[in-house]
């Protein structure tokens, strides 16, 4: 059964003037997060073969964190990923191939809007409840589903946890 892990980027700096929002960096405390997230991803058994990941500084720091802790795996640069959603977004995904468990790092609001849509029955309360809120920097939104990635749409997908890389 495939599994599909959509990623928050972790923490970052703040906007600045003069510095463009695509190449803002992780803090200290996201870099930390990012490996904290990955580590938790783990002890559940989420082990990603394919890393989908945002064009922006960001989020490909965030996946490269994450990466110490999986190892390697093919990452794919996708700039449909920033500053998307819908249609855009959701063709990246379905071009994940053979894969079993794609990560992808992207931002928010995008993160918890693709997973609320994916979300269909069989989807956890609590998890559901925690995608409505939006998704924290370094969280993830683990969902499951039957079929095939060029099969993914609306409401094919049961949400089964959210875990973030937060301090304990």
């Amino acid at each position: 059964m495939p599994l599909l892990v959509l990623v928050r980027h972790a923490k970052a700096e703040a906007p600045q003037a003069g510095l463009d929002d695509h190449g803002r960096a992780l803090t200290l405390e996201g870099r930390e997060a990012s490996v904290r997230l990955a580590e938790r991803l783990v002890e559940a058994g989420v082990v990603p073969d394919l890393a989908l990941v945002s064009s922006s500084n960001r989020t490909v720091q965030t996946f490269k964190r994450m990466a110490t802790v999986f190892g390697d795996m093919p990452m794919r640069v996708e700039d449909d990923l920033y500053e998307s959603a819908g249609e855009r977004y959701l063709s990246v995904l379905t071009r994940a191939g053979d894969a079993k468990v794609v990560l992808v790092v992207g931002h928010e609001p995008t993160t918890s809007h693709v997973a609320a849509w994916l979300a269909g029955p069989g989807s956890l309360k609590r998890p559901l409840q925690k995608v409505a809120q939006g998704m924290t920097t370094s969280g993830a939104a683990i969902l499951e589903f039957d079929g095939t990635w060029a099969g993914l749409d609306h409401r094919t997908a049961r949400l089964v946890d959210v875990v973030d890389g937060k301090p304990a």
